[in-house]
């Protein structure tokens, strides 16, 4: 499938208000969606309808339900922009990807990002899955809110972020930090691992925190994206409780 093609009503209806504008919108011609033809003809985005099965072979049948667009290729945001965006904040949340391969657990990430108002994710260019039609679906458009930086070195990002005052806490099993003693105040940069090699060393290297999740139940592992989930509602519980 063209990387490019998004499909599923949610993020295409988010595409149509988001930044980057969908160039045509495709729906099924048995049954279209009169609210995604509104925003379309709103935004001026051409509408085709054709078959469910043209919609099938466009997505390569995945679960389009009756909507798809294709869209200009995704820009990443440049890391510069993210800091200078946040140096002023007193308290933000950045979450930083080394090795997220799986395009579903990418997506998730970015919806969980979206969710709890993280300022940016950052992803590097090597070993990590691109903004794909696939991760847009999961995200459901969440990728058009928050910023996503593309580096090719994490480490170098790392320290930039530390110099405008953020604490880098990077989620691994066998942490000696406990996931929920840990004091969120301020910026932190959240840091998720591949479920097969983890952070990496350098990643490591740099990280003020190793925390884990203890689990008393008998999966002793959570995947990337429910890891990161279970971060931010601590991060964002945390600073609730404090806030009063």
């Amino acid at each position: 499938m063209d990387s490019n093609i998004i499909y599923g009503k949610i993020p295409v209806k988010n595409a149509l208000v988001g930044k980057r504008k969908p160039i045509r919108v495709f729906l099924n011609a048995d049954h279209p969606d009169p609210e995604i033809q509104s925003l379309a003809r709103k935004s001026n985005v051409p509408v085709k309808l054709i078959s469910n099965a043209e919609l099938s072979h466009l997505t390569e049948n995945k679960n389009h339900q009756g909507a798809a667009a294709s869209i200009p290729e995704f820009r990443y945001t440049p890391l510069e922009k993210i800091i200078e965006d946040v140096k002023d904040k007193k308290e933000s949340t950045i979450i930083l990807l080394d090795g997220i391969e799986d395009p579903v657990n990418f997506g998730s990430i970015i919806r969980s990002a979206t969710g709890f108002g993280a300022d940016a994710i950052i992803i590097g260019k090597n070993r990590q899955v691109p903004v794909t039609g696939t991760v847009s679906k999961i995200a459901t458009g969440g990728e058009e809110i928050v910023p996503i930086a593309q580096v090719t070195n994490l480490s170098q990002s790392i320290e930039a972020l530390k110099k405008v005052g953020y604490w880098i806490v990077t989620s691994a099993g066998e942490g000696k930090d406990v996931y929920d003693e840990i004091n969120y105040t301020g910026k932190i940069v959240l840091v998720i691992g591949s479920e097969g090699f983890g952070v990496s060393r350098l990643v490591r290297e740099h990280s003020d925190f190793i925390a884990s999740i203890p689990l008393p139940g008998q999966v002793k592992a959570l995947n990337a994206a429910i890891a990161c989930a279970v971060f931010l509602s601590e991060i964002n519980s945390y600073r609730r409780k404090h806030q009063k």
